[in-house]
């Protein structure tokens, strides 16, 4: 193809995805059905929002906390278009072996979610998992096999690597050297309530992959 030839294919081809651009980019419109598993706060700002941007149906929750499992179900009944109140378990293993998910959200503390994510796969739903991935490489690289040989799509939520304001103030406030030398960090992390802890039960084993 000579250099005439390329530019006017690509320049047709550029006009063509300006065009479709707005149509291509919207979602499908089949309904998938989505589960979560972990009902804290931060799971249940992650299946709202996927409410808002996608179209989905809550169809499963799970948690083994009662009140958080009882609100989310409670609340999810309010928000999704069918005013339907999902399916709840304490068991993810259960949840997870109707096998009529699309979508699972995994929101659990972190040493849960290798486990949680790698058999939401092999139900054959793709996964959004909340950061970390897990807790060792070895659990990431375990989830990372599920996903290939399952053909799943994962997504670990990490958005904020990517979000803009964050972005300037670490090349123009850190990486620029405004805050000098950085001598100390402190993280603190918060609990969601002050309600006790559920009694400790024995806890599954996840089959080999």
């Amino acid at each position: 193809m000579n250099r005439r030839k390329f530019l006017e294919v690509s320049s047709a081809a550029s006009l063509a995805f300006c065009a479709a651009g707005p149509l291509a980019a919207q979602p499908s419109s089949e309904i998938k059905r989505a589960g979560l598993i972990g009902c804290g706060w931060y799971g249940r700002s992650d299946i709202c929002r996927l409410m808002q941007v996608a179209p989905i149906e809550v169809v499963s929750l799970c948690d083994v906390d009662s009140t958080f499992l009882s609100d989310t179900a409670d609340l999810m009944a309010v928000r999704q278009k069918s005013k339907q109140k999902p399916r709840t378990y304490r068991d993810y293993r259960k949840m997870l072996a109707e096998k009529d998910l699309d979508v699972v959200l995994v929101a659990t503390p972190d040493h849960w979610h290798a486990m949680a994510m790698i058999a939401a796969v092999q139900s054959g739903a793709d996964v959004y998992v909340q950061k970390p991935i897990s807790v060792d490489v070895v659990e990431g690289q375990a989830m990372l096999a599920a996903a290939r040989k399952y053909k799943r799509v994962v997504q670990v939520g990490l958005e904020r690597r990517t979000t803009p304001h964050l972005i300037e103030a670490r090349n123009d406030i850190v990486k620029s050297g405004k805050l000098g030398t950085v001598g100390l960090v402190e993280i603190y992390c918060y609990n969601s309530g002050n309600r006790a802890n559920p009694p400790d039960t024995t806890p599954p084993r996840q089959p080999g992959l």
